[in-house]
């Protein structure tokens, strides 16, 4: 049988894929930056836990001496990573849209992180030419904030898996990555949007995506401001600065792939490039607003300030 290859951009990367992936903007074939195929993947050193959910299942994940990555979620999929520009898929009777949603992942993750970029788990807009990234622990309200941001207006840069690459003076900037916000069935209600503009997304029954691509800009964004998200508070929205010296603590209690990634000289490189971050830009720790209508008050006010 005849395999389809397709061409699609996120990331700043152009990518060949046998696997289809709708959420992706569609290019005309040339050379790749990253080749995605299906195929069978060679045994394994000993997978360990992570602690990398996907659709209820948790990843396990191996690397051997030459930096070959293995990222698998039993008994659903398996990825193979190698040489910062090959992703092998192997997979039996899965259908198309978990295959997207697993390969645009932490499995995309693996590559980027192998090509050296600064990778986070969070959400991100833009406002005026200026980027500010939302961080927070699962159920913190990152995508349903960038959703509120957007329905006024505001770029989306991503959502889940934030790409930062820093330059060589140290000042950090946002690689945008799709058109696409994965929101709860809550937040759908709340901010009023409607349902029969969303597709329902593999990780939860009550989860869909929004896709906003008429708005999407792939161009980097310079990261200007990060607030990590807390819960509520019926009073208001607290801001404080967290201080410089923590903020690489910070950061890497919000790093996206599995920790086993972290050692030896990439452990020594998240460190360095979080200083970076650290010294480049402010880092906020603020209460998430209460409700969506100050949810929207704190959308305005930083429209206006930023």
């Amino acid at each position: 049988m005849e395999i389809s290859v397709q061409y699609y951009r996120a990331y700043g990367l152009n990518i060949a894929s046998e696997v289809p992936l709708p959420h992706l903007a569609e290019t005309q074939s040339g050379k790749p930056d990253l080749f995605i195929s299906r195929g069978n993947i060679p045994p394994s050193p000993p997978l360990e836990p992570t602690k990398v959910y996907r659709a209820g299942l948790n990843a396990r994940f191996a690397q051997d001496a030459e930096g070959k990555c293995w990222l698998v979620w039993p008994p659903l999929l398996s990825f193979l990573m190698v040489n910062e520009n090959q992703l092998v898929l192997e997979a039996d009777e899965v259908d198309a849209d978990t295959l997207s949603l697993f390969t645009l992942s932490e499995a995309l993750g693996l590559i980027l992180f192998q090509k050296g970029y600064f990778l986070l788990h969070g959400s991100a807009i833009q406002i005026n030419q200026k980027g500010v990234l939302f961080l927070g622990q699962p159920g913190a309200g990152k995508s349903t904030t960038v959703a509120a941001f957007s329905q006024k207006g505001v770029k989306v840069v991503c959502d889940d898996l934030v790409c930062i690459r820093i330059n060589s003076s140290g000042r950090p900037s946002l690689i945008p990555a799709f058109p696409q916000i994965k929101i709860w069935e809550s937040a759908v209600e709340g901010l009023g949007i409607e349902k029969k503009d969303l597709a329902s997304v593999r990780e939860g029954v009550n989860k869909f995506a929004w896709t906003e691509a008429d708005s999407f800009d792939e161009h980097e964004v310079p990261l200007e401001q990060i607030f990590v998200l807390e819960p509520p508070l019926e009073s208001g929205n607290p801001m404080h600065p967290v201080a410089k010296s923590q903020v690489p603590i910070e950061l890497l209690n919000h790093f996206p792939l599995p920790d086993g990634l972290l050692n030896g000289t990439a452990l020594k490189d998240y460190f360095e490039k979080s200083i970076e971050v650290a010294n480049a830009i402010s880092v906020v720790r603020m209460n998430r607003p209460a409700n969506f209508q100050t949810l929207y008050d704190f959308v305005e006010y930083l429209k206006t300030t930023l």
